[in-house]
């Protein structure tokens, strides 16, 4: 009986041993793993590159390039999801690695609990985030700004759960413009986008709206491709697209002489912008306006010698006769499921 008592006695010993070894607990020395993140980069690519990448309008990334191929700064805020306090935060940095995520540990000291992190990544400072760092301003002065990602999670630590990934994912789309058949002389261009959001919340809620402006200097003729990043559209369908083109030397001198300048004015369209997609736009210019009614001449004064304004000034150019003032035709095309489809009932010959 005795015997029998020694070995149920050991085997009692022997099993707490090993439930002992095999659990941790919170005692002066951390013996359980510390809470353990991985970032790692979701939208590699924009959803539709496809065609894009067919017409050379932008590059496909491979899938497998170190994380600051896709994203080059990283800034994180761990705060304690029942209380709202901050655990830990990482200013803006530069991501040096050439590993294919990033990884992050917390203290060892870190008590269970659930946790909400939020990741940002390619700000260029924490400035867009104000006073709510998981929270963006994404048009500041209304500017097209960085081509930001965001991820927010909530983390439940404990002894089981404790290595988590969160993936980024993109914040705003990309709307690009091919302009074909301009004057050599066109060498300058503006957008004005309206009806974009301007503000987005952790979980990709999009508030307020913008309107961005940008302009663009080409050094060779008729080598026009613009790309602006932009928050996806208020509504569907929403945004308002203006485009100028212009003579650029004219077009500096607009303040002093603004009725000399050579410029050409598309229609506005109404476009849709989304989240990680690319919107294409094709602009061929029609020569000398088409059907557009040419404005009566107007008398012209005589000449004063005094005025620094006079026609004469060989400061101020002389509009391009092949470039009509104000509005001209252009036929308008959006790339969709991989064709040109022609705006404002338009059709491609």
């Amino acid at each position: 009986m005795k015997y029998i008592y020694n070995i149920m006695y050991r085997s009692a010993l022997a099993l707490a041993a090993v439930l002992a070894l095999a659990s941790c607990i919170r005692d002066e020395i951390a013996l359980c793993p510390p809470l353990h993140v991985n970032i790692a980069v979701k939208d590699k690519n924009y959803f539709n590159i496809d065609g894009a990448e067919r017409l050379g309008y932008e590059e496909r990334l491979a899938e497998d390039l170190p994380f600051n191929r896709y994203v080059s700064t990283l800034y994180y805020i761990l705060h304690d999801a029942a209380t709202g306090a901050v655990v830990q935060e990482q200013t803006v940095q530069q991501v040096t690695s050439g590993d294919r995520t990033i990884s992050v540990s917390f203290p060892d000291d870190l008590p269970f609990g659930s946790y909400i992190i939020t990741v940002w990544g390619n700000l260029q400072s924490e400035r867009p985030l104000g006073d709510n760092p998981t929270a963006s301003d994404l048009h500041l002065y209304n500017a097209e700004g960085n081509d930001i990602y965001l991820q927010s999670d909530t983390l439940l630590y404990d002894e089981h759960t404790y290595d988590y990934t969160v993936e980024l994912e993109r914040v705003k789309g990309k709307l690009i413009v091919r302009a074909e058949n301009l004057p050599d002389h066109i060498d300058f261009s503006t957008k004005d986008i309206t009806d974009v959001f301007a503000y987005v919340t952790g979980s990709f809620t999009y508030g307020k709206e913008a309107l961005v402006h940008t302009d663009t200097l080409w050094q060779e003729p008729n080598e026009i491709l613009t790309k602006t990043l932009l928050c996806p559209s208020t509504d569907i369908d929403n945004s308002n697209l203006s485009i100028n083109f212009y003579d650029y030397s004219a077009y500096r001198s607009l303040l002093r002489a603004a009725n000399t300048h050579s410029w050409i004015a598309p229609e506005d369209i109404r476009i849709s912008m989304r989240r990680n997609e690319l919107t294409i736009l094709r602009y061929i210019y029609e020569r000398g306006g088409g059907d557009i009614p040419e404005p009566e001449p107007e008398p012209e004064p005589e000449p004063d010698p005094d005025d620094p304004d006079d026609p004469d000034d060989p400061d101020i150019p002389t509009p391009d006769p092949d470039i009509p003032e104000g509005n001209s035709k252009f036929k308008i095309y959006i790339l969709m499921n991989d064709n040109w489809e022609g705006l404002h009932n338009m059709e491609i010959n």
